[in-house]
């Protein structure tokens, strides 16, 4: 835990609430620390404090990036982002109910490593158009995990999944 975070929660506190010093906030975040069995770090408890005595405090926002080589088979609602290497051609196949699919593959790599995509359905409408290529930059979400033939991590994108192009350097 920084002392930036706490020390800005402290100050938040102060300039909102006149009626209490520096001393009885601190007191007040380390009774709230011993009522948890010391299970809260100082900002934890400093942030429970300010919301009992009615300050408001932004939350950090949380931002996660995670890697190719960080993919495991079972993930769902998986972003990942890196640059498009390959992109295959659509294919169409027949599913056990007799209806047809669509499915169209690219490869996506990063730092850490390279990744196959995998679009279904409505999806390959974007490798049709022509709308995701070679060299973009592409943000995948939404999609799950699944291992391939080869044993490797694949990313499935579904209904719910979307890819958006960060930066086209094609152009």
């Amino acid at each position: 835990m920084s002392k930036t975070s706490l020390e800005d929660i402290v100050n938040r506190i102060l300039s909102s609430r006149s009626d209490l010093n520096r001393k009885e906030i601190l007191e007040i975040i380390e009774q709230k620390k011993r009522g948890a069995g010391d299970f809260l770090t100082d900002e934890t408890a400093a942030r429970i404090a300010a919301s009992e005595l009615g300050v408001e405090v932004a939350k950090k926002p949380l931002r996660l990036k995670i890697q190719i080589q960080d993919l495991i088979s079972g993930l769902n609602d998986v972003t990942v982002a890196g640059r498009v290497v390959a992109v295959y051609p659509p294919k169409t196949f027949t599913r056990r109910d007799w209806t047809e699919g669509k499915l169209a593959s690219l490869v996506v790599s990063d730092e850490s490593g390279t990744l196959r995509v995998v679009l279904w359905d409505d999806k390959v409408e974007l490798v049709e158009g022509g709308k995701i290529q070679r060299e973009q930059t592409v943000r995948i979400s939404h999609g799950y995990v699944r291992e391939g033939l080869d044993g490797k991590p694949e990313l499935h994108l579904g209904q719910r999944g979307n890819i958006k192009v960060l930066k086209d350097s094609k152009k």
